[in-house]
């Protein structure tokens, strides 16, 4: 079975869970792609991939894996250098942010806040851009500026003290994540039971 999925999605929340189903189902084999980089499902015959974000209209069929928390981090060296920001609009001055570039966009994904219902979209020329996301995490380790990730992603980070989030009351929504496949290729048994398995156990590992 031909799997494809994001790179910090595979290292922090699949391949930890995957023990789990390959000891449940020992028959099935994996060929596991790992990239930010989208692929094309039917030319590159792949049977399913794993990614977060809004949906596009497409033929392909998509079911709901669970969603995570959007995290803004930077270090504490960062924060010692620069100060630590108590509102979003304090990031347009003396801050260094650091932009996670879309592949498949091919631009950088904006910094978006929340508070109350209300929404805000930073449009702020972004000091260094990288389109892997362990990249993008491990160049916010590094104190080069602030980050804006998935809560999975820094979540170990965080707990040892490399990373500090910052305004946690602008928390955006949850990001939503989701397994797709094309809608005319037949159903195995084995990608079946592999969807079935990421529902059941993907969302408590996004938190």
């Amino acid at each position: 079975m031909r799997i494809d999925i994001g790179s910090s999605t595979a290292s922090e929340v699949l391949i930890p869970a995957l023990p789990e189903f390959l000891e449940r189902y020992p028959e099935i084999k994996i060929d596991l792609g790992v990239s930010d980089r989208s692929v094309d499902l039917i030319s590159a015959n792949v049977d399913c991939v794993i990614r977060g974000g809004a949906l596009a209209e497409s033929s392909l069929v998509a079911k709901s894996i669970g969603q995570t928390d959007m995290v803004t981090c930077a270090s504490p060296a960062y924060l010692k250098r620069h100060g630590i920001p108590a509102y979003p609009e304090e990031l347009k001055s003396g801050h260094r942010l650091i932009a996670y570039v879309s592949t498949a966009a091919g631009r950088a994904v904006p910094f978006r806040f929340e508070c109350e219902g209300g929404k805000s979209e930073l449009k702020i020329e972004h000091y260094i851009g990288i389109n892997e996301s362990n990249a993008h995490v491990a160049a916010g380790e590094a104190g080069l500026g602030i980050i804006q990730t998935f809560a999975y992603c820094t979540r170990q980070a965080r707990e040892s003290g490399m990373l500090v989030e910052i305004l946690q009351q602008w928390r955006p929504p949850k990001f939503p994540f989701h397994v797709v496949y094309p809608q005319n290729r037949h159903l195995t048994h084995r990608l079946r039971v592999f969807i079935d398995w990421l529902a059941a156990t993907f969302p408590a590992r996004l938190n």
